[in-house]
């Protein structure tokens, strides 16, 4: 499974911008979820740093894979205010190419033992717990 372009896209484009039908997660809303969306939104979301609310989505994103920079197409690399998340097409895309980000940038967030989301990654979603701890490994590595 992957996202992967329909047409050419020009280096700079938006391809993603956070909107009214996200989720963004506090985590008072988190704890409220079901089990099931709770697996479903660990294994695809991702801590938005600055304002500590956990993402997930349900309009494809999900779908978006890992690949190290500087094989990654898309991604955006700081972190704007949360009503103005995005990503970009880091280069110029061929229609059928496969759209990627290097998860590197954010798959820190939310997996300290002491942050509330590490609760859940634990009970909900272990596998990808450490598939983000071998992401920060290799960070730090670099």
């Amino acid at each position: 499974m992957g996202i992967f372009a329909t047409r050419p896209i020009k280096a700079g484009t938006r391809l993603w911008e956070y909107d009214e039908s996200m989720h963004a997660c506090d985590e008072t809303s988190f704890e409220r979820l079901t089990p099931r969306e709770r697996r479903f939104a660990l294994h695809g979301g991702y801590l938005h740093k600055p304002s500590d609310k956990f993402l997930w989505y349900t309009d494809g994103m999900q779908f978006m894979n890992h690949r190290v920079t500087p094989d990654a197409n898309v991604g955006l690399g700081v972190w704007p205010a949360l009503t103005e998340d995005h990503t970009t097409a880091l280069r110029d895309l061929a229609a059928g190419e496969e759209l990627t980000e290097d998860y590197t940038f954010w798959s820190d967030g939310g997996i300290a033992p002491d942050h509330w989301l590490n609760r859940f990654y634990l009970a909900h979603c272990p596998e990808h717990l450490a598939f983000l701890h071998q992401l920060e490994a290799l960070r730090h590595a670099a």
